[in-house]
């Protein structure tokens, strides 16, 4: 601990005082790995749109900024990734050899950052690659009461991430990470986050950061129940879930020809394109006011969350420029757990909900009429039986996930069939006052 200790005291001097190299060399060397991460965040500048030439061919579904990093070719051990060889064999190397490479037509990243950004991702690919495979490995089953550890992470880590690692919503739940990407998460508790407020711990050392993953790895999991209802209720509008300031333009991928194009609150709506009964032009929106002719979320039902994550983050969608972390991967786990067959729900023709109104009404009075009335008609809301009779597959989705930054609460644990029930009883109210 004295080590460690004098070392942080050492990084201090050195920002104080003049000539103390070692300082200036550790904070680029940490400072390059976090661009070895992520040099658009940590540089903040832009990204190209299009895909990085080596890898476009590689992996055409990764978004296109995406491919610029270098851990996507490198890796996160930084043996190699995708068909691409490491960095290993640099360690130790001039680090002018490895700007010049950076700068190569195979790189290209000479007109992407400043000389100061080339130097320090060639000061880490130089001086700040540690063997991590060994590191996690050696300490993968270490104990989690380890008391070193433990305070290392209530002490450094919880302030900011909370005591069990789920504070934070731009990034994931700590507990998943370092158990879903032990590596990355190794390398970022060495380097710190690119373009945040994380420390760079790399002067701890590896086996006390390693111990610190091992910790981390028996943090909760994310709640995917939650999740998915929440991402339910971000797919229905995200904005007002989250308290965004409304978006002036209307989303770029919105048909200009489309009814609602001038709606720009309603075009960032994932439920505008894809539809309530998420079929999309397939569906109830292939005809209508609501025609867009874009396809619908159906087909990614069961599809792996973090695909889905990435397509929302594409050109395309581009919700990773509002959206956090977090948020991104709930309405991911929605779109992959959470939707059902409206078609078996709903009948499309009559919009007549598929339930039982005499069997619905007594559910209705005990868990629904305490808010909307007996007759749907409480007042401050809309008549529920006009919403529910001309859009029932809304009102499934409503009754399944929540409103939108209300405290309704998400009924999809509930029996189905019941559920449709009380809106078969809903169906059947009035909607004149």
């Amino acid at each position: 601990m004295i080590a460690y200790l004098l070392t942080g005291l050492v990084a201090m001097l050195g920002v104080l005082l003049p000539g103390a190299a070692l300082a200036i060399d550790e904070a680029s060397v940490v400072r390059g790995g976090r661009l070895y991460d992520h040099w658009s965040r940590e540089s903040r500048t832009r990204p190209p749109s299009e895909a990085h030439p080596l890898l476009a061919s590689k992996l055409p579904g990764l978004a296109g900024p995406q491919t610029w990093r270098c851990a996507a070719c490198h890796g996160w051990d930084y043996r190699g990734a995708n068909g691409f060889v490491g960095i290993r064999s640099y360690q130790g190397k001039d680090p002018a050899v490895i700007v010049a490479l950076l700068k190569d037509p195979t790189h290209r990243y000479g007109e992407l950052l400043r000389d100061r950004d080339l130097q320090d991702i060639a000061n880490f690919v130089s001086k700040g690659q540690f063997d991590i495979p060994a590191a996690v490995e050696k300490w993968r089953n270490a104990s989690v009461s380890d008391s070193a550890s433990a305070k290392t992470y209530t002490t450094i880590c919880a302030n900011c991430h909370g005591q069990d690692g789920s504070l934070l919503r731009e990034v994931a739940p700590l507990g998943d990470a370092a158990r879903q990407r032990p590596l990355e998460v190794m390398h970022v508790l060495l380097n710190g986050h690119p373009g945040g407020a994380m420390p760079a711990l790399s002067a701890l050392g590896t086996d006390m950061v390693a111990k610190m993953l091992a910790y981390t790895r028996s943090l909760p999991a994310l709640n995917i129940d939650a999740s998915v209802t929440h991402g339910g209720r971000l797919y229905d509008n995200w904005q007002a879930e989250l308290g965004a300031p409304h978006l002036s333009l209307p989303h770029p991928a919105y048909p200009r020809n489309a009814f609602y194009a001038n709606d720009a609150l309603l075009t960032w709506r994932c439920s505008s394109c894809h539809g309530w009964d998420y079929r999309g032009n397939r569906g109830v929106y292939a005809t209508g006011r609501h025609a867009t002719g874009i396809k619908g979320i159906s087909g990614m039902a069961g599809a792996e969350p973090a695909r889905i994550a990435e397509v929302l983050a594409d050109k395309n969608h581009r919700y990773d420029a509002v959206l956090k972390h977090r948020d991104l991967q709930d309405l991911a786990n929605f779109v992959s757990a959470g939707q059902i067959n409206m078609e078996n729900a709903i009948d499309r023709q009559t919009r007549a909900v598929r339930g039982d109104a005499l069997r619905g009404s007594p559910y209705y009075r005990t868990i629904c009429a305490g808010c909307h009335g007996l007759d749907g008609q409480h007042v401050g809301s809309p008549p529920l039986g006009g919403l529910v009779r001309a859009n029932p597959w809304g009102a499934l989705h409503t009754v399944l996930n929540g409103h939108p930054a209300e405290k309704m609460p998400a009924m999809r644990e509930l029996d189905r069939q019941m559920l449709l029930d009380v809106l078969a009883h809903v169906q059947g109210l009035p909607d004149v006052r």
